[in-house]
């Protein structure tokens, strides 16, 4: 913790005003001291394996179809890609990579007795639920997107008719892993928010975001009426252009949102969640 303190190796910071460069400072000091911490711990390693589990996907179909005698290939790769997203990256992948660095940002100094240093640090305790949650987030979407990647390239190279490299780099499809990743960071930042306000404020807080997940999100999302729009699916799954199916099934109720308004209310959800969680680390009592 005594590393958490204002150094002047932030690039372009001198050229700020003097506040705003110590805020910038202090706030990557704790960003790059929580950044090593991740990389050493044992939650990175859990989280690699969650991540691999799709791209071993496509490996084990070929694998068994190879045994079995029925070895054509993977047909149609982008919708193996497809379907892959829509049912394992969107209802679990995401979901525990969210858990395991949501929950951690302020349980896990609770459960370490680190706490009181926290309070203790010339640097405001806002800076420090930002830092961390930033480092957070990098790492876990530097593990989805890395998944998402390695899932995207497999099943096209498990694929065994000619002109696979040209069909990867083909923009037609290349843009769905873009499209894609780009709305998984969006949601890891709504659902690591709300996982680390639901860590700081309850105790046992990961019974709650497992019910949370596998039950809120997971059933009233697709209810055909409009208590679905209090859910976090919703709106990330109205966000996936080639999700016809969903969009559709969400029509039975009246219009879904436009994309702009579900994007508008995942950046809301993030920002309300940390400024929560920062209060619930100010308003509690060193111990």
């Amino acid at each position: 913790m005594d590393s958490i303190v204002a150094d002047d190796r932030l690039p372009g910071a001198g050229a700020l005003p003097q506040g705003l460069r110590l805020r910038l400072m202090q706030l990557w000091a704790v960003f790059s001291l929580y950044w090593r911490t991740g990389l050493r711990a044992k939650r990175l390693w859990v989280a690699a394996v969650v991540a691999l589990v799709p791209p071993a996907l496509p490996v084990l179909a070929t694998v068994i179809s190879r045994v079995t005698g029925q070895y054509g290939g993977l047909p149609q790769p982008m919708n193996f890609f497809r379907n892959l997203v829509a049912l394992l990256y969107l209802h679990v992948i995401l979901y525990v990579l969210a858990m395991l660095y949501g929950l951690a940002l302020v349980s896990d100094e609770v459960e370490g007795k680190t706490l009181v240093h926290i309070k203790l640090r010339p640097v405001p305790r806002s800076l420090v639920v930002v830092g961390k949650y930033l480092a957070s987030w990098l790492i876990a979407a530097g593990l989805l997107v890395g998944s998402l990647t390695l899932t995207y390239g497999t099943v096209w190279l498990l694929h065994r008719h000619g002109g696979v490299w040209q069909e990867i780099a083909r923009w037609d499809n290349l843009r769905w892993l873009v499209w894609d990743s780009l709305i998984f960071l969006l949601a890891l930042s709504a659902y690591m928010s709300l996982f680390a306000c639901v860590g700081a404020w309850m105790p046992h807080g990961e019974r709650w975001a497992v019910v949370f997940c596998f039950g809120w999100e997971s059933l009233i999302t697709y209810l055909p009426a409009r208590l679905k729009w209090v859910t976090l699916m919703y709106h990330v799954q109205t966000l996936f252009p080639h999700n016809v199916a969903v969009v559709k099934f969400f029509s039975l109720a009246g219009e879904p949102l436009s994309k702009t308004t579900c994007v508008l209310i995942l950046v809301a959800v993030t920002a309300v969640f940390l400024a929560l969680t920062v209060w619930n680390l100010r308003r509690r009592e060193i111990r």
